[in-house]
């Protein structure tokens, strides 16, 4: 699939409430784990802007920050990282069950639900800042036919909830904000 063959990066996306709710469990289990949780949301090839399956990965930015602390100073709760070809090897499965992956989701914990800086640098292709309060920079263009969506959560009085989710795509080297409708 080409980008201009991929009706979904335009946005307007019909999201189910199944495949949110199941957003909404991972982005809270995340933040119980102190961690941005992410994954993807796949729909019919039959319906290019409906999603309704939501399917979690795991994010490895713990593991990354334990690691290497200087080059990954972001700590589990402000960045998210997962292998490449868990998500490269779901496009292309999701192409051959006439099931494609539509949107690149991740949550936000207690700041809201917008595309930070490193966010945009990342999924861009760009170069992400180099330390806290530096500055990064977009790249050419998401590396894969995608929207983007981000999921706020926040701790509520007795647990945590999602109180927020926008949907973004990259038109004429940036990205903006999108609609959505949940069906």
């Amino acid at each position: 699939m080409t980008w201009d063959k991929s009706p979904w990066i335009e946005g307007g996306l019909r999201i189910t409430r199944a495949a949110i709710a199941e957003v909404e469990r991972d982005a809270i289990a995340g933040y119980e784990a102190e961690q941005e949780a992410c994954g993807y949301i796949a729909g019919p090839d039959s319906d290019p802007l409906l999603c309704d399956r939501a399917v979690p990965i795991e994010n490895l930015a713990k593991l990354l920050h334990k690691r290497d602390p200087v080059v990954y100073f972001r700590s589990p709760r402000t960045f998210f990282a997962f292998h490449e070809r868990t998500l490269e090897a779901a496009l292309r499965e999701g192409l051959g069950m006439n099931s494609p992956v539509k949107i690149l989701y991740h949550s936000h914990l207690d700041v809201g639900a917008y595309l930070s800086g490193t966010d945009q640098a990342v999924l861009s292709r760009g170069q992400a800042a180099r330390s806290e309060g530096g500055t990064g920079t977009l790249g050419p263009g998401p590396a894969w036919p995608l929207a983007f969506l981000v999921s706020s959560v926040k701790r509520g009085v007795s647990a945590p909830h999602v109180d927020d989710h926008k949907l973004f795509i990259w038109r004429a080297g940036a990205f903006e904000q999108s609609t959505f409708e949940l069906v």
